[in-house]
């Protein structure tokens, strides 16, 4: 199934099952670059001096940083992403958003997107997140995509995206 982006942006689709279905998913994706796509060392170079104070993290690995477009991308020495967050402060815009992380939230957006989810339970508060099926990329990357947080204030809607590995 291919799930198409409609209002969140960019133009990456992402594959379930590989097989084509006309404009009938949403994506939750959203930003310029996406998982799986290798970057430059001079694209590497500009996150990371664009990156608002406090928002650029380096390590042995690779780095992550917060980016123009507003989304948050984690990508290795060799330039690929292997992740991206996106918070959401105005969940409005989530197909099946109701004001919370529950069951139905899960049922409402796996129709949307055409992919499953589950709902999980936080250990440490409490809360639900969930949990997608194991997503492919117009770049042949498996992702997994998870979703957390209150959508309000303090706690935005966050949904993170991040590469299965083989």
């Amino acid at each position: 199934m291919r799930i198409l982006m409609t209002s969140l942006a960019a133009a990456v689709s992402v594959t379930a099952t590989g097989a084509f279905a006309a404009d009938v998913c949403t994506s939750l994706d959203k930003g310029e670059l996406s998982v799986g796509q290798t970057i430059s060392q001079q694209r590497q170079q500009q996150l990371m001096a664009d990156a608002p104070v406090g928002t650029l993290h380096c390590g042995r690995t690779g780095c992550t940083a917060l980016a123009e477009d507003g989304v948050s991308y984690s990508w290795r020495r060799d330039g690929r992403i292997v992740g991206k967050k996106i918070e959401l402060s105005d969940p409005s815009d989530l197909p099946g958003w109701r004001g919370q992380i529950d069951q139905g939230l899960a049922d409402r957006l796996g129709q949307a997107t055409c992919t499953a989810f589950t709902l999980q339970e936080e250990e440490l508060d409490g809360g639900y997140s969930l949990k997608s099926a194991p997503l492919s990329t117009a770049q042949g990357q498996t992702i997994v995509a998870t979703l957390f947080g209150r959508g309000e204030g303090d706690d935005p809607l966050t949904i993170e995206m991040r590469a299965v590995e083989p």
